[in-house]
């Protein structure tokens, strides 16, 4: 009899501490990819580089809407190419340019994009907190959201993405409370998110076909006239002064289709801890769902079919799901509590949570850390990059250039090229003739060209076009490398000042023909 007893004390001590070794393990995994979000952005934000591509590109039209007023171009003139997102990306983007004068120019649009990220985290919180009755859900919630690697690259990007779904969420947070008013705000921010995106219908379309299902004919009244207003007719509105913005903005479509690139973003996407852990909140009788709850399963089941249909074209990348991912987070909380209920009442299952996230998902984590603390502060870190972006931008800037590197053609007062993917992509969709720029290369207009030292190709489409490529090789020598740029300088003229200034920075000489020191770019 006593032997049964201890056995089972024993049993039940394992238990025991298999369940709360697996609770902080799982704890510990989140917190560590929170703190990688964050050192990840901290060595980010203050450096002088564009983050991603296309950031100078995006900065280039708001700071020509800082100055004319103007957003949407004229195509004839330099640099040819549409402004093709949203009027208020461009819009949000001036502000702090308005109200202070940053000597990084990407800095204040990037503390608006910060703040945006935070934003949505803070109400994916709210309505976690709403449909899980537990303290500790919200801050659940935050760590989860903080700790999607996916992410990480895109929290600074100069994108509308964070701010669309900021007001996503707080429309579909809204029609949680029951009140004709709570409609018409949810209605306007619905609408609103697409004033970011024309693609971030999700809230719009979940918030109808929700109260039609709950038969709610009042609210929905004053829902879609709320969105129909702050949507299209804020659209409308925006027209009546900008005649170009719908052609400039549907420039793309219907794009070029690239389902294995879209196959391999989708992989990313469902290898992140959050998706893992969302399906364990699905209940086995569907329809005892809240009606709350029908809600966001309906949002984040729009956003995620809109996602997965554009992101079958070339220009598509992961944060293209950011919204369905904001969107499971309340199922990614239930999924953590189920979990930690299984492992306090199993051994086994105790044991294997601890070696999931314990042996296998947190040493990653770590190492992500440790590489996120020596790119913050160490050898290579944002101060060694800003040095050498300046050291060779104090050379570049006060030469006319042409620059398939958006970062470099931003010194440019008036670039010639500010986006070499979507020169690409619009050729191979034949609706750019790229002659204006290959003759102006061809006379050797510019005093000096620069590429990346290695080819860039995106889903098949390369930033260096074949004919590009070739008359750039036709007029131009490569000459150094610096960093990540490539300078080429003109076949026929002697620019003995300019390479000797390139040598004082410690541009590294190429020698073209002898291909093992010629760069493929």
């Amino acid at each position: 009899m006593k032997l049964a007893e201890h056995s089972r004390s024993s049993v039940e001590g394992v238990r025991l501490v298999a369940g709360r070794l697996s609770t902080c393990a799982v704890l510990t995994f989140f917190s560590t990819a929170c703190l990688v979000t964050l050192l990840h952005q901290a060595s980010l934000l203050f450096q002088f580089p564009e983050i991603g591509l296309g950031d100078s590109y995006v900065l280039y039209d708001v700071l020509h809407f800082q100055r004319t007023g103007e957003i949407y171009r004229d195509l004839s003139q330099p640099p040819y190419l549409p402004a093709q997102y949203s009027p208020l990306v461009y819009i949000v983007f001036s502000v702090p340019g308005r109200v202070a004068t940053f000597p990084n120019p990407f800095l204040g649009s990037r503390l608006v994009v910060l703040i945006a990220f935070l934003l949505c985290i803070a109400v994916a919180a709210s309505i976690t907190r709403c449909l899980v009755p537990a303290r500790s859900a919200w801050w659940w919630a935050a760590l989860i959201g903080g700790s999607v690697g996916v992410m990480r690259d895109w929290v600074l990007q100069l994108r509308g993405d964070f701010f669309g779904i900021f007001f996503g969420l707080v429309a579909i947070r809204l029609l949680f409370i029951d009140s004709r008013r709570a409609a018409f705000f949810a209605g306007l921010c619905a609408g609103f998110a697409t004033q970011f995106k024309i693609t971030y219908i999700a809230a719009l379309t979940a918030g109808v076909l929700w109260l039609l299902f709950m038969r709610q004919w009042r609210k929905f009244s004053v829902f879609t006239a709320a969105a129909a207003v702050s949507s299209a007719g804020l659209y409308v509105l925006y027209w009546t002064r900008e005649h170009r913005m719908l052609s400039q903005m549907l420039a793309l479509s219907p794009g070029i289709a690239d389902l294995h690139g879209a196959v391999r973003e989708l992989e990313q996407i469902l290898l992140e801890p959050l998706v893992l852990l969302a399906p364990l909140a699905v209940s086995d009788v569907p329809w005892r769902l809240s009606a709350r709850s029908k809600l966001l399963l309906l949002f984040g089941l729009v956003s995620l079919s809109v996602a997965a249909v554009t992101e079958l074209q070339v220009g598509g990348n992961v944060n293209y799901f950011y919204e369905a991912l904001f969107a499971m987070i309340p199922a990614a909380v239930i999924g953590v509590r189920r979990l930690s209920v299984w492992a306090h009442d199993s051994a086994g299952a105790g044991l294997f949570v601890m070696t999931l996230f314990g042996l296998f998902l947190l040493p990653p984590a770590v190492g992500s850390l440790h590489l996120n603390l020596d790119y913050t502060i160490g050898p290579g870190g944002v101060v060694v990059r800003n040095r050498e972006f300046h050291e060779i931008a104090d050379v570049l800037s006060s030469r006319h250039l042409f620059s398939t590197v958006p970062r470099i053609a931003l010194l440019d007062t008036a670039p010639a090229l500010m986006e070499p993917f979507l020169l690409t992509y619009w050729q191979r969709m034949g609706k750019f003739d790229s002659k204006p720029i290959l003759d102006r290369i061809r006379r050797e207009e510019f005093d000096v060209l620069v590429t990346a030292s290695t080819a860039v190709v995106y889903r098949g489409i390369p930033h260096v076009g074949p004919n590009l490529r070739k008359v750039i090789s036709d007029s131009y020598i490569p000459f150094c490398v610096r960093s990540e740029y490539l300078v080429h300088l003109p076949r026929n003229r002697s620019e003995s000042a300019l390479e000797q200034q390139l040598r004082q920075v410690d541009c590294e000489p190429v020698a073209c023909d002898m291909r093992a020191t010629c760069p493929k770019w």
